[in-house]
């Protein structure tokens, strides 16, 4: 060992170095520098513990923030930083709105407002379409159809549909001989009608003879063609026709049928009275201008029943005031 510590001393020698430099370190600085180490390595510990982490892991942390300091770059303020524009509030139009610009629509009691906002005019305006015209009435019934002509009189028939029919088919029939047909509108021939075609079925006195039919319940007898003609126009008179005769001229006639079952149709008391020579010249009058039908439900018959008849009475006139 003395052999080996001579030699490093002589090696240093021929180095050169100064015989100082083999002095021994002091011991005093080096404890000092271990308790420096020492503390700082305590210190570390208490931080660490106090926020809950193991020692390397507050290095670390440590470690991390001072990079980041190192690392961190300021950021440069902008230049001519430019403020954020607000834009002003749209003022609130008064009692309605209308565009700017020029163009205006016009709302329900409205002033003008602006500020751009458009609203929509209440109850149209110009752009608003029409209304789609009304659709076209449906065409009148044809009353001479077999819908009509054909059809039972019952309780439930309307009597209106059922003298329409007895109307279309008689002027049919007159326009096919080159006649006008006749009109359907006075009130007193239907008053006349209607009061006979109930009297008939009420008291049941038709007999079967022509004239028995045109008289009236209370008539009395002979009931010949002079009381059949003078009950006619006592009833038709009565009933206000003609301001009851007092006109300049008049002409009335009546022609009455009854049937059952299929045969209590329009068209079964038109084929009677346009196949009757009687009937079909009062049908075919060139005089008479003018009519009404009843079609009451009952039987006018003696000692018939009501149960599926029908009776017609067709009053005509013509007056001249």
């Amino acid at each position: 060992m003395t052999r080996f510590i001579a030699l490093f001393v002589i090696a240093i020698l021929a180095l050169g170095l100064p015989a100082s430099a083999l002095a021994q370190p002091d011991a005093g600085a080096s404890k000092t520098k271990k308790h420096k180490r020492h503390k700082t390595s305590s210190s570390c510990r208490k931080k660490a513990k106090k926020s809950g982490v193991d020692r390397k892991r507050a290095k670390h942390k440590s470690s991390c923030k001072k990079k980041k300091k190192k690392n961190a770059t300021p950021t440069p303020p902008a230049e001519n930083p430019v403020p954020p524009v607000t834009p002003a509030p749209t003022p609130a139009p008064s009692g309605g709105a209308a565009s700017s610009g020029g163009s205006s629509s016009s709302s329900s009691g409205g002033d003008s407002g602006g500020g751009g906002t458009t609203t929509a005019p209440s109850g149209g305006g110009e752009n608003t379409p029409p209304p789609p015209p009304p659709p076209p009435p449906p065409p009148p019934p044809d009353f001479c159809s077999s819908t009509y002509a054909d059809a039972q009189v019952t309780p439930a028939t309307n009597p209106s549909d059922a003298e329409a029919s007895v109307d279309c088919l008689i002027n049919q029939f007159r326009v096919a001989n080159g006649l006008p047909p006749f009109t359907l509108t006075n009130a007193a021939l239907l008053s006349s009608s209607t009061f006979h075609a109930n009297d008939s079925v009420q008291f049941k006195f038709w007999d079967g003879t022509s004239q028995s039919s045109h008289v009236n319940h209370d008539t009395p007898k002979p009931w010949d063609q002079n009381a059949a003609n003078k009950a006619v126009n006592d009833r038709i008179l009565g009933a206000g026709y003609c301001n009851g005769g007092a006109a300049t001229s008049f002409a009335d006639a009546e022609d009455t049928y009854a049937g059952s079952g299929t045969f209590a149709t329009p068209r079964k008391a038109f084929e009677f009275w346009s196949t009757d020579p009687p009937h079909k010249a009062t049908l075919l009058s060139t005089t008479l201008t003018e009519h009404r039908i009843a079609v009451v439900v009952g039987n006018p018959n003696q000692g018939g029943t009501d149960a599926d008849w029908a009776t017609f009475v067709e009053d005509l006139g013509n007056c001249v005031p």
